[in-house]
């Protein structure tokens, strides 16, 4: 089992880090106390629960860092501090857990290595290096696999891409506009049916697989469009943008796409 911390109150990406609301007025070294806290408070809930996890990752898409400003990338230092406590509070909870640095964009090669670089020079621990890639929005696969490949030979550690996705269809199933719901946002060579999400499934698996990452996670394949599952989860109507990228259909029947994964299980 892998968590994912974000670390805030709303979803955290490379263009949004936000502090939890509980944090915002902390000092530096009270948010350093905060990431440690949390981290093991997690990780020892689900560990008195026989439900140790076997990775946790230490914020999501981090490009630009977490829990702004302090941790933004315009001050390494201070993310570098933040990574370090959340590693420790995670291997204090068990020294079997991996622990996983996650940014986006494996089509950005030259990006990936410079920020994995400023980690390491900051004495920033990690066992796995985890990539986002997204066909429509990332590049070539070809890219990708040369990103996994350079950073397993260069750190020495394994790569997973931690995200990916690809529509089934173009329709809406809820009132929210789906991220990916124009013709001109699909990759080439990929239509928005369930053959093309199976397709191109297959092809990010065979170029992660090419490049030699460990492993490859879909997000998110049960977000489908029921009450209740929406981005808000305080408010039980809302929607989500990513239903048609699901790997269950609006009947939620599953989609060829799912068995995709049976092959690199068994290699």
């Amino acid at each position: 089992m892998a968590i994912d911390l974000h670390y805030s109150d709303t979803w955290a990406d490379p263009g949004h880090q936000t502090r939890p609301a509980a944090w915002a007025d902390h000092s530096f070294s009270q948010l350093q106390a905060d990431v440690y806290d949390h981290t093991l408070e997690v990780c020892e809930h689900l560990k008195s629960r026989g439900a140790t996890p076997n990775m946790v990752q230490i914020g999501n898409e981090i490009n630009s860092g977490m829990l702004w400003p302090e941790g933004h990338t315009n001050e390494w230092d201070g993310l570098a501090a933040l990574l370090k406590q959340g590693y420790e509070a995670a291997k204090a909870c068990s020294a079997s857990i991996d622990v996983m640095l996650h940014i986006a964009n494996a089509g950005d090669g030259v990006g990936a290595r410079k920020w994995f670089d400023n980690a390491r020079a900051r004495g920033v621990p990690w066992d796995v290096a985890g990539l986002s890639y997204y066909s429509y929005w990332h590049g070539p696969m070809a890219a990708m696999t040369d990103t996994v490949r350079d950073l397993k030979t260069h750190y020495g550690k394994p790569v997973v891409i931690a995200e990916t996705a690809y529509p089934f269809t173009l329709g809406e199933n809820d009132g929210e506009d789906n991220l990916i719901h124009d013709p001109g946002l699909l990759t080439p060579g990929y239509p928005a049916s369930p053959i093309g999400q199976s397709d191109n499934l297959k092809a990010v698996l065979a170029a992660a697989d090419s490049g030699g990452a460990v492993g490859v996670f879909y997000w998110e394949p049960t977000w489908t469009a029921v009450k209740g599952n929406g981005w808000d989860p305080a408010n039980p109507e809302s929607g989500d943008q990513w239903e048609n990228q699901a790997l269950f259909d609006f009947d939620r029947r599953s989609l060829p796409a799912l068995s995709a994964f049976k092959p690199w299980s068994q290699r």
